[in-house]
């Protein structure tokens, strides 16, 4: 099996405060969302947290 496209999304989040990075809104939209959106294009797409 070949992937195209693996997000990271996993992190303690210590220097936000316990914020979790992935939800984290940017723009109104959070990173892991935009992240999955820059990779739309790849044939797989696999988010690890």
């Amino acid at each position: 099996m070949r992937y195209a496209g693996i997000v990271l999304a996993g992190g303690s989040a210590r220097r936000l405060s316990g914020v979790d990075k992935p939800a984290l809104s940017v723009g109104g939209k959070p990173l892991l969302t935009r992240a999955i959106h820059a990779l739309s294009g790849a044939g797989r797409v696999v988010a690890v947290g």
